[in-house]
């Protein structure tokens, strides 16, 4: 299975770097290959629509039809492996 994953943060660089390090890894053992479009919090309302899932580690304000899952956990440690489970469910929807 082939996914698209937006990784959004502020600078669109540091903690989205981070959270697509783990998903990618995450859902490749799950059988689920993705390819990850590190943007910033600022662009993803242009880039609603081409992707799977949008990920972000900053808050959102913008209503968007793709999925949007807060990945704060990715970074905390807190609560990730429940996370990175909801990421793969989805992905499977």
């Amino acid at each position: 299975m082939n996914k698209k994953i937006i990784f959004a943060c502020t600078s669109g660089i540091a903690t989205s770097a981070v959270a697509t390090e783990k998903v990618v890894s995450y859902c490749k053992r799950q059988g689920i290959n993705i390819e990850p479009i590190q943007s910033n919090i600022g662009t993803i309302s242009q880039q609603d629509g081409i992707a799977d899932l949008i990920i972000v580690t900053s808050a959102v304000k913008t209503e968007l039809k793709t999925p949007v899952i807060n990945g704060l956990p990715l970074l905390t440690g807190f609560g990730e492996e429940e996370l990175l489970e909801k990421i793969v469910a989805t992905l499977k929807q």
